[in-house]
């Protein structure tokens, strides 16, 4: 399957290595499976201990917010109050599932590539760029973008607007739990060189480095 490097903002280095690609320089340096048996654990636990963070971090701004703004720690609950605050969550954690990964097919967009999106039923979404190629930092700014965006997006309202804040809190803080397998595959990333090609995959990524003219070597 042909793979098609892109940069958006580097046209002649873009075009000078995608013939490298086209003629069957690449070496595949690493493959990631996210939701193979050996990863599913641990981005499990990261997923809690992301969701206990977010759950103490936004619950105390909250509070702090609402207190001074209102100068009180009193709150007045009635039984519809508590359902409609309920479903409000409810439905915002449903909402923000695809607003999380049309963040990520933006980023992608403005890099130059073509995004895809699919769902595996009921609430798995996914974003991802079939046969496209990308720099390694922006592999990075792709998925950690909706966990930046959204985060900064949910403290700016919880300071401005402590009670709205508290109605899209399902939300907040199952975007960041929910970002675990961004945040992991973000993290292992890093540690490679910056000039690796990383495709991205429907469930992982693969890894690549353009190699000198060898022609034993192809994809």
């Amino acid at each position: 399957m042909a793979l098609h490097l892109i940069d958006r903002f580097q046209p002649q280095l873009r075009r000078e290595q995608q013939a490298a690609i086209d003629a069957g320089r690449l070496r595949k340096l690493d493959e990631v499976e996210l939701l193979g048996p050996e990863r599913l654990r641990p981005l499990a636990v990261l997923s809690l201990y992301m969701l206990i963070l977010s759950t103490v971090g936004f619950g105390i701004l909250n509070l702090a917010s609402y207190s001074w703004q209102r100068h009180s720690f009193t709150f007045a609950f009635t039984f519809p109050g508590v359902v409609l605050w309920l479903v409000v969550n409810c439905v915002s954690y449903i909402v923000i599932l695809p607003v999380h990964e049309a963040i990520h097919g933006l980023v992608i967009a403005g890099l130059g590539g073509k995004p895809y999106f699919g769902a595996k039923l009921p609430l798995a979404l996914y974003c991802g760029a079939k046969n496209q190629l990308f720099r390694r930092d922006q592999y990075l700014l792709i998925a950690l973008a909706p966990l930046v965006v959204i985060t900064l997006a949910a403290i700016v309202l919880t300071l401005l607007s402590p009670v709205a804040a508290s109605y899209v809190f399902f939300a907040t803080i199952g975007n960041f739990s929910g970002a675990a397998g961004d945040v992991w595959s973000a993290q292992r990333v890093l540690s490679l060189p910056t000039d690796v090609l990383i495709e991205d995959t429907q469930t992982g990524y693969r890894v690549w480095e353009i190699v000198p003219n060898r022609p034993d070597v192809s994809v």
